[in-house]
């Protein structure tokens, strides 16, 4: 049996996070949701027209970058369904 999600999918979710006003880093994208190719469905939603913000942060001696939304308005259309 496959339990893969397919990358449409992967990136409503992302997507949905998002919009719900919260941020999400590679690790929270594996933790939470068993993400593993997060910046590349990033980046599909990026070519796509969504404005997605990102910072580096310094958390425990780790660097890494957070990702959101600042307005959904704009994005809200595209919430529904993720075109590929």
């Amino acid at each position: 049996m496959n339990t893969r999600q397919t990358k449409q999918k992967y990136k409503q979710i992302i997507l949905n996070h998002l919009l719900a006003g919260k941020t999400l880093s590679t690790y929270e994208a594996y933790d939470l949701y068993n993400i593993t190719c997060f910046l590349q469905r990033i980046s599909e939603l990026r070519d796509q027209g969504i404005t997605i913000q990102d910072e580096w942060v310094k958390n425990n001696g780790k660097r890494f970058k957070r990702y959101w939304i600042d307005q959904p308005t704009n994005n809200n259309n595209n919430a529904s369904e993720v075109q590929s």
